[in-house]
């Protein structure tokens, strides 16, 4: 049923199999793979190491503009110091015998001195001073270099001239960097010259698009004397009919020329031709029909005589496929063992180096080599195969992983043919921790194995059983099996004797603790036994494992059944003498199963066995066939060993071999190999999950671009993989990846879950209808056609990835889908209820829909259709929308209420989005500076206001604006209607706690699904984000909710904060906040001063600073009780108004706040009790001042007060005496502003203090007199 319900509900797009991204975070791919720009030039030092140059401006993510020079693993050379280096590209580089190198381009400085288009450097990459070559070529570009047995350099390009000197496209350069006037090239070249090359007599040919050459026709090619004189035994005729890009010579002294011609001197010759050495066509060279498109750009002939060629080609060479590389033997045949894959994927080849080993470097513009992430520097062998371990970010494993397995703590054991991970290095095994990061406890500061660890199991009691190629462990002698600790050491206590004389592919681990080991071996410990052994706990023989001659070829793997049969799979034919095609079952004791029929078997390899729950085996490999029946690469066996043809694979696998198969609990099937071609028809690559019918499951994808050998399930209910990518679906990510997915499922019946309650790793399929009551946590929901799905008020049903189906979720009032998968389409349609706070027809309500193509009529039907409004940030004005337009994602609209409600009672609504729910990343634009912008939570879930403001510092100015949209249910004069304002100090209210009926309580933070808000920009604009990591579970009742008064809502920001009302008898009213905090300035700070909006008619209150009127304002810590903080209000009404404390919390929960009156020179403490004054219409900024201290002391009196109070600290003694007045009250703060130290009721000149502080610091000593003066001293203690 659930193989069904899959098959008929793949209309989404893939959404499971994403890349964990907090899975070791040091490979993100930032750090890059080789280089950001076109390698044009390679050249090999005598000590392996390889100068790099091109466009580029980093390698592996670090600065290193145009030129670098990596050490023989692929590493950068931290000794190669070029400091800022070259401002432009380098096109050619040589080296000397003496190791300096030769640089040309189009560069006109190196590390900001002048330096014209070619350079001389040291070998630690300083210039070279003794070569000047600061004016030498102004304008135009060197293309390439030549060195001549006297240590004169050649060079060749577009310029025209060499300092001042006339130098048409060719130079001769001395070893100090002056022009060789005694170079007799005449007028040089017709245009430009591309390629030089000095042959062994001295002699010197040129090639490119010229046509003569000093004054001597020529078709693109020419021979000079090494003095610069043209060489007349050189005759090509009309030479070549389009550009010369590459020259070389044979031993021989066979010259071999490349380029984008077509014919030379009317012989054709298609981009590739030999020349005798004297210019005439060589004709045993075997060319044919030579290469069908592009360019060749680069020939090198090998230390053996092969000839190695580069370019832009990418169809045929004499009727062969070619793909930008191709190695031809000494005679131009095609080497036939050269195999380089699927080769460069885009791009060309322009650079060629042959190392000692008979390796060669390959650069050009390619991102891809052979499937394989290359940035555009690749390495191969003899052969072609690509060296995976080279050109390694320094990031992930450098070469392969092939065994990955998941402990029970959430660490990960790794094994492969590795050397590194993430820089460091760990010679083919380590452990990870959960966040990827390597496990410093395990094999510490030891040497690992000394070659490929292939497979590996774990021990009840945490030992590991390794096995594979290698012969050492830790520096001791372990051949190809052994036993390590959990700590990685090395178990003396399994013995082994000589271990096996070949490799190990597979082990398996009885329930007896009895050890299956499995490969191409034929002898253990010196006995002879062919591919198949079982060991004892403590290593030695069990020679009751009965299995006479075992296999005749490699067994690549091991099934034990829970019945303790064990399943083989291989490449071998014959078992204990008996015709088993590359499989075959034992019975516990190793004899043959007589009960499993194989017939005639595979045809091919089988590589990976698994075992469904109902004990069928699901087989992989690379064979087309069993028992004669197409089975392409997979399928599935009955318990008997019969084919099991319900198991639909259709065409199969079109190409490659499984190498994992993973068997989620609910039979799906993870499979994973080399394969690159398509499954039934369906594009995969090396990764793929079937249904447990073998049908393709459309909702997972994941793209590898090279093989993966391993698959295991972590604790979390994540799939780890391990294998020779570095890509996973265009991630970077080396040879290791957490996938994020569903690992089960469960479906609901309308009585029943058949496979469990809802759970975080479960996919939900709703057969029938359903009611959430509760918070329903799962990994993706479907629900089927004509069912319905409703989550009840306050609850939430959270995902991790999409939800789909035919069928419909309603939300109510208050209910939420949460979802925490960024890149997530969901197909599935919705229905979420949006209530109001009591509303009149004249109201505003201010939306923001959580659905697509919702229209704005269908949110509230019955409204005038000319009261839909968005706002116009550019024209700072509201524009009226048609109401049968659609609601853009994340941008904001007002609505007025349904014209049958009363103008005098206000009653809530209920609106209905429809729609499938959006997800994921939402961009919306912001207008320029100071503008205002309507916008809206764009989710069916609540979004935190402070994870919005920090993801949109720069675009915005962090203060969130929210329309209140109520009208006060009581009898007062005048509505509460204004702007709540929130930002990361807090949030102000709209009126005190008067009414039930009115949303006025202070934000906190939580904004609601359907509400829209103002924010203003900041720094010209741009587009403000909302994402995935802003939205909360639940909370969705209400942006409006009470927060617990004493509490602060951020561990991470340290707040100590006060609110202030204003308001009148008849209900006008204004609230501001005023806080001291973690990250606040004195002056004005975006995300924690806020501007008032002034969205009152009646009233504004604020406090001012630096001319701005702000509703919100931070102060910086400490606490400074001698702050003053100025306020102002406007009024539109004249009469009584009161100033008093709505709230305190933090460190000024216990403080005195003094509101001055400085028109009637009064200071009240309104945290006893409000302050009432009398106002006429009109602004007043110069009124009232907040302060701390009850009277403010004018000069003279603080210069009498500090004549008359001394305060000092000896031994750890407090003292303070005055001489005039008594003192009253003694507070001492931290400079933090934490209240540590109260007495009153003093009555004396003196008073000490003794040992009561734990630590010496500095304080603030406030003293308090009895004539009413304060004074605040600073004293170190």
């Amino acid at each position: 049923m659930i193989a069904f319900l899959y098959s008929t509900l793949n209309l989404a797009y893939s959404q499971q199999g994403k890349v964990d991204a907090a899975f070791n975070t040091y490979d993100d791919g930032l750090q890059g793979d080789g280089f950001d720009g076109t390698v044009r030039t390679t050249a090999l030092q005598a000590d392996g190491k390889l100068i790099v140059g091109g466009d580029f401006l980093n390698f592996n993510g670090g600065a290193t503009p145009y030129l670098c020079r990596l050490l023989p693993d692929g590493s950068k050379d931290p000794s190669f110091t070029l400091s800022t280096g070259f401002q432009a590209n380098v096109y050619c580089t040589l080296i000397q015998p003496d190791g300096k190198i030769i640089v040309g381009g189009n560069f006109t400085a190196f590390n900001g001195s002048s330096a014209g288009k070619l350079i001389r450097l040291n070998p630690d990459g300083s210039r070279d001073p003794t070569f000047d070559t600061a004016i030498a070529v102004g304008t135009g570009i060197v293309y390439d270099l030549a060195l001549q047995s006297d240590g004169s350099i050649i060079i060749v390009g577009s310029f025209t001239k060499y300092g001042s000197a006339t130098a048409n496209r060719l130079a001769r350069i001395l070893p100090n960097g002056n022009l060789d006037l005694t170079f007799a090239m005449g007028v040089g070249a017709s245009s430009l010259v591309e390629e030089v090359h000095i042959q062994q007599d001295g002699k010197i040919l040129l090639g490119g698009s010229f046509t003569s050459f000093n004054g001597v026709a020529c078709g693109r090619i020419m021979r000079l004397n090494s003095n610069g004189s043209v060489d007349a035994t050189f005759v090509t005729g009309t030479g070549f009919d389009a550009n010369v890009s590459a020259l070389t010579t044979q031993t021989d002294g066979k010259i071999l020329v490349g380029g984008s011609f077509l014919n030379f001197n009317g012989v054709t010759a298609n981009k590739i031709i030999r020349l005798n050495f004297n210019g005439s066509v060589d004709s045993s060279f075997i060319s044919g029909s030579g290469f069908s498109s592009g360019t060749v750009e680069i020939i090198n002939v090998s230390a053996a005589g092969a000839i190695m060629i580069g370019g832009s080609f990418n169809d045929t060479y004499n009727g062969t496929d070619v793909n930008k590389i191709i190695f031809l033997e000494a005679n131009g045949v095609i080497n036939p063992a050269f195999d380089i894959g699927s080769g460069p994927s885009t791009g060309i080849v322009n650079a060629l180096t042959e190392d000692v080993a008979n390796s060669w470097y390959i650069g050009g513009s390619f991102l891809v080599f052979d499937s394989q992430t290359q940035g555009r520097l690749a390495r191969i062998d003899v052969f072609g195969t690509l060296d995976i371990g080279y050109l390694t970010a320094g990031v992930g494993f450098n070469n392969s992983v092939l065994k990955v397995i998941a402990l029970a703590d959430n660490k990960t054991m790794v094994f492969g043919n590795f050397t590194k991970f993430n820089g460091t290095i760990c010679n083919r095994v380590t452990r990870l921790s959960e966040e990827g990061i390597l496990d410093s406890s395990f094999n510490t500061a030891a040497t690992g194995a000394d070659n490929s660890i292939k497979t590996a199991i774990v021990q009840p009691d945490g030992k590991i059983i390794i096995g594979g190629v290698f012969t050492k462990y830790n520096g001791v002698v372990r051949i190809r099996i052994a036993r390590i600790q959990a700590n990685g050491e090395i178990d003396a206590a399994f013995t082994i004797g000589t271990g096996f004389n070949n490799q190990v592919y597979a082990l398996a681990l009885q329930p007896d603790g009895k050890i299956i080991v499995a490969g191409n071996f034929t002898s253990y410990n010196g006995i002879l036994i062919n591919r198949i052994v079982r060991l004892l706990p403590d290593g030695t023989l069990d020679s009751g494992f009965a299995i006479g001659s075992g296999a005749d070829a490699i067994v690549d793997c091991i099934l034990l059944q829970p019945d303790g049969k064990i399943v083989l799979g291989g490449q071998f034919t014959l078992f204990n003498g008996v015709s088993h095609n590359r499989m075959v079952r034992l019975n516990a004791d190793g004899s043959l199963d007589s009960e499993f029929s194989t017939g005639v078997g595979f045809d091919k390899n089988v590589y990976t066995i698994a075992l469904q729950s109902d004990n069928k085996l699901i087989v992989g490999g690379v064979f087309l066939n069993y028992k004669g029946v197409s089975a392409k690469r997979i399928l599935r066996l009955n318990s008997d060993g019969s084919l099991d043809t319900s198991f639909t694979t259709g065409t199969g696998f079109s190409s490659g071999e499984i190498r994992a198969i993973l068997v989620q609990p609910d039979d799906r099937l993870l499979i994973g190999g080399t394969f690159a071609g398509n499954y039934n028809g369906t594009a995969v690559r090396r990764m793929v999950r079937l249904l447990s019918s073998g049908i393709y499951d459309a909702t997972f994808s994941v793209n590898l671009n090279n093989t993966l050998f391993s698959i295991c399930f972590t604790p979390s209910n994540k799939v780890m993989i391990g294998g020779n990518f570095n890509s996973v679906s265009g991630v970077a990510k080396h040879r290791l990846a957490r996938i994020k997915l569903c690992t089960n499922s469960s479906v609901w019946d309308g009585s029943f879950w058949n496979n469990g309650i809802p759970s975080a790793e479960k996919t939900l399929i709703f057969n029938k209808n359903y009611t959430a009551a509760s918070n329903l946590n799962s990994c993706s929901c479907t629900i089927s056609a004509g069912n319905t799905v409703t989550v009840l008020d306050g609850n939430t049903l959270v995902l991790a990835f999409d939800y789909g189906g035919l069928g419909t979720l309603i939300l109510e009032n208050n209910a939420a889908l949460y979802q925490s998968e960024e890149q997530v389409n969901n197909s599935g349609t919705m229905q979420q209820k949006r209530k109001t706070t009591p509303m009149l027809v004249t109201d505003y309500t201010y939306w923001s829909s959580p659905v697509s193509s919702q229209k704005l009529i269908d949110v509230s039907p019955d409204t005038p259709l000319d009261k839909f409004y968005s706002f116009d940030a550019l024209r700072d004005s509201w524009f009226n929308e048609s109401a049968t337009n659609l609601m853009s994602v994340g941008k904001g609209y007002i609505v007025r209420g349904p014209k049958a409600f009363s103008e005098t009672t206000a009653a809530n609504y209920e609106a209905i989005f429809r729609g499938v729910p959006n997800n994921g990343s939402v961009s919306v634009p912001i207008a320029a500076t100071d503008s205002s912008n309507l916008i809206g939570n764009p989710y069916p879930s609540a979004l935190n206001a402070d994870s919005f403001i920090n993801g949109n510092k720069g675009i915005i100015d962090g203060t969130i604006y929210f329309w209140t949209h109520n009208t006060a249910i009581n009898k007062n004069v005048y509505t509460s209607d204004d702007y709540a304002v929130y930002n990361l100090l807090g949030g102000v209210g709209t009126s005190a706690a008067l009414n039930s009926g009115v949303n006025n309580a202070k934000p906190d933070g939580k904004i609601a699904s359907g509400q829209s808000f103002f924010v203003t920009s900041s720094n010209g604009g741009g587009f403000a984000v909302f994402n995935n990591t802003m939205r909360l579970v639940g909370q969705n009742t209400n942006f409006y909710k009470v927060s617990s008064p004493k509490k602060s809502k951020s561990s991470a920001m340290e707040k100590h904060r006060m609110w202030l009302n204003l308001s009148n008898s008849e209900g006008a009213f204004k609230q501001i906040l005023i806080g001291y905090a973690t990250g606040a300035t004195n002056d004005f700070d975006p995300a924690i001063d806020g501007e008032s909006f002034d969205g009152n008619q009646y009233l504004d209150f604020y406090s001012i600073n630096q001319e701005k009127n702000l509703v919100i304002q931070g102060r910086a810590l400490p606490f400074d009780p001698t702050d003053e903080i100025k306020l102002g209000f406007t009024s539109a009404l004249a009469g009584n108004f009161t100033i008093e404390i709505d709230e305190m919390d933090g460190l000024l929960a216990n403080q005195s706040v003094f509101i001055e009156d400085k028109w009637s020179n009064t200071v009240v403490d309104v945290t006893q009790e409000g302050y009432a004054f009398t106002t006429a219409i009109g602004t007043f900024n110069d009124r009232f001042v907040v302060r701390f201290v009850s009277r403010i002391l004018s000069v003279n009196d603080t210069e009498k007060d500090t004549e008359s109070l001394f305060v000092s600290c000896k031994n750890k003694e407090l003292l303070i005496n005055s001489t005039k007045e008594f003192i009253e009250e003694i507070t001492i703060y931290s400079l933090e502003g934490k209240k540590i130290y109260h007495k009153n009721g003093i009555n004396k000149t003196d008073f000490s203090i003794r040992n009561w502080f734990l630590a010496p610091q500095i304080v603030l000593v406030k003293i308090g007199m009895q004539n009413g003066l304060s004074v605040t001293k600073k004293v170190r203690y």
